[in-house]
């Protein structure tokens, strides 16, 4: 009996040492790294507050009709049909693409370019280049489309007078409303703005390879192309990816330029309306904030997938 006794007690003991040690090993960490834990605090909670919950709150209005003041309304996946259905929606998520790739093509071939030149033949203020090309990004979107004005303004702009005065006579022509260059002159905003800081990206990894694979390779009796194309592109792949993917999160989620160029109103036939753009005016003038929260849903998973094939195909190359 008293062995059986014995291994009851044991039987009961024994699972309770694991729960024990791991709630005495948990307030030994609080109390070595109380202190730690106090000052990532603050960062975790705004998080929870301003991050988290939004995020899950507005997953679950994209399943809903809501005017931001009555209850929300269930109605499942209807507003991602109602999307995908809308021939405008099609319509302008080919206008983000086009305005997406071609102001990356753009501004990063500027910039490798522009860095690939300070790199090796600017011996002296290197620094003076970068405050210089990165000045543009500094500048507010208002004040940017007032520059924008200035340039393609239909009665005034610097841009007509020049041809005006070309051709012999006052020139007006309407910049904004012109379907044909419309996109063209976003991508064109879009480069003067970020060329400087995909520039000092690309200009940090060149500086990064030492000048002594460039010898070895001169040695070895390889010619410019050739190590550019051997050496140099193999070895700044990770930053062109860096470059290609925030690129591309900004690209999709495009929206200050494409609203201060055509006063949030999409330009003609909205041949500017980009995601950003849609989602803005979805939530804040036609008050559907449901369709806004699925429009929100769709450009992540836009994101997510154009992130995962640029991983697959860069990293491919290393």
């Amino acid at each position: 009996m008293q062995i059986q006794a014995k291994q009851a007690e044991k039987m009961q003991v024994v699972p309770m040492l694991p729960q024990t040690r791991r709630s005495s090993g948990i307030r030994k960490r609080l109390r070595d790294n109380g202190m730690f834990y106090l000052c990532v605090a603050p960062f975790f909670i705004l998080f929870l507050l301003f991050g988290a919950i939004p995020i899950i709150a507005s997953f679950y209005l994209g399943f809903t009709n809501w005017d931001g003041l009555s209850q929300p309304v269930f109605v499942g996946l209807s507003n991602y049909l109602h999307l995908f259905q809308d021939p405008d929606f099609l319509k302008i998520i080919g206008n983000t693409f086009y305005i997406w790739i071609g102001s990356t093509l753009l501004t990063l071939g500027i910039a490798f370019i522009l860095a690939f030149l300070v790199n090796h033949y600017v011996l002296r203020g290197r620094s003076f280049f970068q405050i210089v090309f990165l000045f543009p990004l500094l500048v507010a979107p208002s004040l940017t489309a007032i520059v924008v004005n200035v340039l393609f303004s239909t009665n005034a702009g610097l841009l007509n007078s020049l041809i005006g005065l070309l051709i012999g006579h006052k020139f007006e022509y309407d910049w904004f409303a012109s379907g044909t260059w419309l996109k063209p002159m976003l991508i064109f905003i879009i480069a003067w703005r970020w060329t400087g800081w995909h520039m000092i990206l690309f200009l940090s990894g060149l500086q990064s390879i030492s000048v002594e694979i460039y010898e070895a390779a001169r040695v070895d009796g390889a010619t410019g192309g050739a190590i550019f194309r051997r050496i140099i592109l193999p070895l700044m792949v990770p930053v062109i990816l860096v470059s290609v993917v925030s690129a591309t999160i900004g690209g999709l989620q495009l929206f200050d330029e494409p609203y201060v160029l055509t006063g949030g109103t999409g330009g003609t036939a909205q041949l500017g309306t980009t995601l950003g753009l849609y989602q803005y005016q979805a939530a804040f003038q036609q008050f559907h904030f449901g369709l806004a929260s699925a429009v929100s849903y769709v450009i992540f998973i836009l994101i997510i997938i154009f992130t995962v094939i640029q991983f697959r195909l860069l990293r491919n190359r290393t």
